[in-house]
C-alpha cells in the first residue's frame, strides 16, 4: 500500500516544503499566498469578493452547455454517438478555457482509472500532452518585458512562432541559443517555456472560491466532512500550485534533479539557463524523445514496457526515499524515453514546476507507517497515523476502532499485492476516518501524485510488474540512512558533552 502510506505523510508539511524548495519570487506571488491574512482591508476584501462572484459567473455560464447536454448525451448514445462525441468536445473545451486549475485537475483525474469510467480517462488524456494555448503577440509581448526590444539578439526561436506543446502553466518553443550565455555557446538548441497571460488572477480566485466552498460543507452537521479535511487539501493543493506561477522556481527544481541523478545515465531532465530565466520565462536544454505510452501500445516489445516500467517505479521510490524530493507532475505527457550513448532505454522527465519535500521528521515518520503496512501490521499503521494528525478530536475508542479497522484492510488482501491496490483502500479509510472522527487533514485526500500515477502508468506499460519489489530495498535504505543520522546526532551531542565537562 505504498501510495495510501504516501497519503500519510507525504504532503502533511507541503505549505513548508513549496515555499522551502523555492524561496526566490514569492513576494510576487504574495496574494496568492497569503489570502486569508487580517491586514487585507475591507475595501480589498469587497473587491475580491466581487471577483470571485464574476468568476462563478463566468464558470457557471461556461459550463452551463455540458450540464444541458450531458443527459440528452447519455439518453441518445446508442443512436446518436455524435451528440456523446459533442458533449465530451465540449467539456474538455470548457476546462480548457476555465484555467490550469480545472487542467491540473483533470489531468490527474485522467491517470486514476481505478477510479473513473475508461472513456473519461481516455477522453481527458489528451489534457496531457496540450492544451490550449495563447497567441504569438502575447508571447512576444512577455520576452519583450522580460528581455527588451532586442530579445532576438539572445534566443532564435522557429520561423513558424508556434509553440510544441503547451500546458496549464505554459507553452513551450523550440528555438537556439543565438549567444553564449553563461557555460551555454551559441547554437546550443533549447526549449523556451512562456508562462500564459493572466493565470494568476485565475488560480488566486479559484481557490478563493474553493477554499469557501469546501469551509461551507464541513460546517454542515452530522456528515463529518470535517474529517476528509477537504479545506486542508484546498490549501495543499494551493501550495503546490503557486510555486509554478515563478518559472524560476522550475529552474532550481530541475537543478537539483540534476544533482541528485547525475551519475544515473538513465534518468536525465533538461538544463535550465538561470542567466536567461526570470519569474515569466524559462530556457532549458532541449530533449528529445518518444512519448512513454508509446511504448504501451500492443505492437511494443514486452521486453521494452518491462524495462520502461521497472526504470520508473525505480526512479520515483528513489526520489521519495533516498533524496526526499519528487516530482509531482509525472503523468505521461512529462515523460519522454530515447536510448542512452549505451543503447539503453532512459527517461528524459520533464516539467518541474511541481516538487513534493517533506523534511526529515515527517520523512521518517512515511518510512515508519509504510514499514507497518508492509509487515500487514495495521494495529501500528493506524496509530502512527493518529500520532502523526495535527488535531485529535477522537476519543481512546475512535482511535481504537480506527485502527482495527486498518487492520481488517490488511487482513482482507492476505491473497493480494497491498502495495498494488492504492485505489481500493483508499474509500474505506477515509470512510474508517469520518465514522471514528479521525482527523486524516489532507494525508489520506492528497495522496502522492507522483508515486501513484507512476504506478498507474508501470500497470498500462506491464501489469505484472510488482511495486514491492522495487520500493522495499529502498525503504529499508531509508531507514538505515536515517538511523545512521540518527546515531551521527547522538555522537556528536556525546562529544560536545565531554567538551563542555572538560
Amino acid at each position: 500500500m505504498l501510495a495510501v502510506a504516501v497519503a500519510a505523510l507525504a504532503l502533511e508539511n507541503q505549505r513548508r516544503s513549496s515555499l522551502a524548495t523555492c524561496d526566490i519570487g514569492l513576494e510576487d506571488n504574495r496574494s496568492l499566498l497569503d489570502y486569508e491574512k487580517d491586514e487585507m482591508s475591507y475595501t480589498q476584501r469587497v473587491g475580491r469578493a466581487l471577483r470571485a462572484l464574476r468568476r462563478i459567473g463566468v464558470l457557471s455560464c461556461l459550463f452551463a452547455p455540458a450540464a444541458l447536454l450531458m443527459p440528452v448525451a447519455y439518453a441518445t448514445q446508442n443512436v446518436a454517438p455524435a451528440i456523446s462525441d459533442l458533449t465530451w468536445e465540449y467539456i474538455l473545451y470548457g476546462i480548457e478555457v476555465a484555467g490550469p486549475t480545472f487542467i491540473k485537475l483533470s489531468q490527474w483525474a485522467s491517470t486514476r482509472s481505478d477510479l473513473f469510467p475508461q472513456e473519461f480517462c481516455l477522453r481527458f488524456a489528451r489534457l496531457q500532452d496540450a492544451t490550449r494555448g495563447h497567441s504569438w503577440r502575447e508571447t512576444e509581448d512577455t520576452l519583450k518585458r522580460a528581455w527588451g526590444d532586442d530579445w532576438q539578439s539572445k534566443v532564435t526561436l522557429d520561423e513558424s512562432r508556434l509553440p510544441i506543446g503547451s500546458g496549464c502553466i505554459a507553452q513551450v518553443y523550440h528555438g537556439y541559443m543565438k549567444a553564449a550565455s553563461g557555460l551555454h555557446d551559441a547554437g546550443k538548441e533549447v526549449a523556451v517555456k512562456i508562462i500564459h497571460p493572466h493565470i494568476r488572477e485565475k488560480v488566486e480566485l479559484d481557490f478563493y472560491i474553493l477554499n469557501k466552498v469546501t469551509r461551507f460543507l464541513e460546517s454542515l452537521p452530522r456528515y463529518n466532512f470535517e474529517y476528509l479535511a477537504m479545506s486542508d487539501s484546498v490549501e495543499q493543493f494551493r501550495q503546490i500550485m503557486v510555486p509554478q506561477l515563478d518559472l524560476r522556481c522550475e529552474a532550481k527544481n530541475l537543478s537539483r534533479f540534476r544533482m541528485h541523478f547525475e551519475e544515473n545515465d538513465r534518468v536525465d531532465f533538461p538544463e535550465p539557463m538561470h542567466d536567461l530565466t526570470t519569474r515569466n520565462i524559462l530556457v532549458e536544454g532541449f530533449m528529445k524523445g518518444d512519448r512513454i505510452m508509446s511504448y504501451a501500445r500492443p505492437e511494443a516489445k514486452i521486453e521494452d514496457k518491462m524495462e520502461l516500467a521497472h526504470l520508473g517505479v525505480k526512479t520515483v521510490m528513489e526520489m521519495l526515499f533516498m533524496y526526499d524530493f519528487v516530482h509531482g507532475d509525472l503523468h505521461p505527457g512529462n515523460i519522454m524515453v530515447c536510448r542512452n550513448p549505451a543503447s539503453e532505454l532512459s527517461m528524459n522527465l520533464l516539467d518541474c514546476g511541481i516538487c513534493v519535500e517533506m523534511g526529515e521528521s515527517d520523512h521518517k515518520n512515511l518510512i515508519n507507517i509504510l514499514g507497518a503496512f508492509i509487515k500487514r501490521d495495521g494495529l501500528l499503521a493506524g496509530k502512527l497515523m493518529v500520532d502523526t494528525a495535527k488535531h485529535k478530536n477522537a476519543t481512546d475508542d475512535d482511535v481504537r476502532l480506527f485502527c482495527e479497522g486498518i487492520q481488517r484492510i490488511c487482513s482482507d488482501d492476505l491473497d493480494n499485492n497491498f502495495l498494488e491496490k492504492v485505489g481500493d483502500y483508499l474509500a474505506d479509510i477515509c470512510d474508517l476516518a469520518c465514522r471514528h472522527k479521525v482527523k486524516l487533514e489532507s494525508k489520506f485526500i492528497n495522496a502522492s501524485l507522483a508515486v501513484e500515477i507512476i504506478e498507474g502508468l508501470a500497470c498500462k506499460l506491464y501489469p505484472e510488474m510488482e511495486v514491492q519489489k522495487v520500493a522495499l530495498p529502498l525503504v529499508l535504505k531509508a531507514e538505515v540512512m536515517h538511523g545512521l543520522r540518527r546515531a551521527k546526532r547522538q555522537s556528536w551531542a556525546e562529544w560536545f558533552q565531554g567538551k563542555d565537562v572538560e
